[in-house]
Formats: C-alpha cells, sequence, structure tokens
C-alpha cells in the first residue's frame, strides 16, 4: 500500500506542475522636482528595501543601465517620451505624480537655496546665484532656467492620456490612494495593513518631529507641506510671467479653469 502510495506521488509530481508564485513587479515611480519625490521615495524603501534601484544624477540608473527586472525604481524625474525610449521588462508597471507648478517653483526655491544637500557643483553655482537675488528675481530666474524641463515631464504624461496622481490629493487621501496604486493598479507584493502602516509613519508630522504642516522650516527638506503657498510669494510681475509660460499647462492638469488667477 505504501509502495501505491508513492509510485502515484512520483507520477503527479511529474504530470502536475508547480505553480511558481507571481514574480514581482518591475515598479517606476515617474514624476518631477519638488511633487512630494523624497515621501514617496521613503515610503517604497521601508516596503521594498531590497528591490530599490537609488536614484542617479542624470537619471542615469535608467538611462544608461539595464532595468533590472523586479526592482523599484523611485523619483523616475522623465518625460514620457524619454521613458518610453528604454526597453522596459513586461513586467514594468509605473504610476505618475505631480505637483501644481507654481507650488513646485516656490518649494524648488527655497530647496536650492537652503535646504537641498550639495550634490553636484551645480548646486553650488545656483546657490551663490539665487544667493545675489532677491526672492522674485529669484523665482523668475528658475522659472526660466529649471522649471520649463518639470513642465515638459507634466506636459508629456497629460498628453499621453496617462492617469496623473496629484501631489495634493496624496496630502489628504495617502492610504486611499496609494493603496489603489500600488497594490490594486500595479501589482505591488505587500500587505495592505503593512502599507497603511508605512504611510502613516511617512507623514509630514511624524518625519518632522511632530511639527505640524504649514509650521514652516526653510531649514529642512519638509519645509512646509501645504497647498497654495505660491500665494504667499508670487508678485505681480511673477504671476504675469507664469502664466503668460505656463498658465495653460495649469488649465491642462486642472489646476486652474482659466488664466484669471
Amino acid at each position: 500500500m505504501l509502495e501505491s502510495q508513492s509510485s502515484l506521488t512520483s507520477a503527479v509530481s511529474q504530470h502536475v506542475p508547480l505553480i511558481a508564485p507571481l514574480a514581482p513587479p518591475t515598479l517606476l515611480h515617474v514624476t518631477h522636482w519638488k511633487a512630494g519625490s523624497q515621501w514617496i521615495h521613503r515610503i517604497l524603501i521601508a516596503l521594498s528595501y531590497e528591490s530599490i534601484v537609488p536614484p542617479a544624477i542624470g537619471m542615469t540608473q535608467i538611462l544608461k543601465k539595464p532595468i533590472v527586472e523586479g526592482s523599484v525604481y523611485p523619483t523616475v524625474y522623465l518625460t514620457r517620451e524619454e521613458l518610453e525610449a528604454v526597453r522596459l521588462p513586461k513586467s514594468a508597471r509605473r504610476f505618475v505624480v505631480i505637483r501644481d507648478l507654481r507650488d513646485t517653483l516656490v518649494s524648488y526655491y527655497f530647496s536650492m537655496k537652503v535646504s537641498h544637500p550639495i550634490i553636484a557643483r551645480e548646486l553650488i553655482t545656483l546657490r551663490a546665484v539665487l544667493g545675489h537675488l532677491t526672492l522674485e528675481e529669484g523665482l523668475l530666474f528658475l522659472m526660466n532656467e529649471t522649471l520649463p524641463y518639470c513642465s515638459r515631464i507634466q506636459q508629456s504624461w497629460v498628453d499621453s492620456g496617462e492617469p496623473l496622481i496629484r501631489y495634493e490629493d496624496l496630502l489628504e487621501r495617502d492610504v486611499e490612494i496609494l493603496e489603489e496604486v500600488l497594490i490594486d493598479r500595479c501589482g505591488m507584493q505587500v500587505t495592505r495593513e503593512r502599507l497603511r502602516e508605512v504611510i502613516v509613519a511617512n507623514r509630514f508630522e511624524n518625519i518632522t518631529g511632530g511639527r505640524a504642516r504649514g509650521q514652516e522650516d526653510v531649514a529642512a527638506h519638509e519645509r512646509k507641506g501645504i497647498v497654495g503657498d505660491w500665494k504667499n510669494y508670487f508678485t505681480p510681475r511673477v504671476t504675469d510671467a507664469f502664466k503668460q509660460r505656463i498658465g495653460e499647462l495649469l488649465v491642462a492638469t486642472g489646476y486652474e479653469r482659466d488664466d484669471r488667477w
């Protein structure tokens, strides 16, 4: 009898393939500067530390190296055209986060002038330039020199019809949105309980030692964490220049109905 059972087990093992566990997806977090990229980066590290491919200057981790299947790529600052020129695995999933470019500009200004770690010589030069300009002049300078690439990233994904996640919505519904995006849409292999735990741990007030959103610390990377802060810094001159250069994109992304703001 035992011999018969052994023979049956052997036959089954030879003819019935084992079900292999699902391979983790290759996940890309596409965004632009100052759209909560480091916030999402911290969440992804906590969820999948061993799979993270660290961001590199010039996006060389994607543009110059083969994509590692099953890995997680945070803070991908690329247009749709740039990313689609890369050979991606079939398992690749992506999600795109954008932010009101007016708040992006203000946040970028304070980051470049004060708080961002010096990771390249160019930042030393930029910080020196901003140090000799008034706030108004600094915003106008960055609007011409740096913000255009952020706007190109946004425009490319808007034109593609890609579902976009707004930073502003994440501030209010982080658990709901990220649970749907990371688990339901992108297939990230993590429990909902673990995801919620990590999201809560990385909220503004928890990573700033209890500082509430809106309480400013210019020297901190997490400076203020609010929506609409641009209203505190835009002068009529900055507003007019912004409308001329990027006003249409504000409408396309739903941040404004028209140019009467």
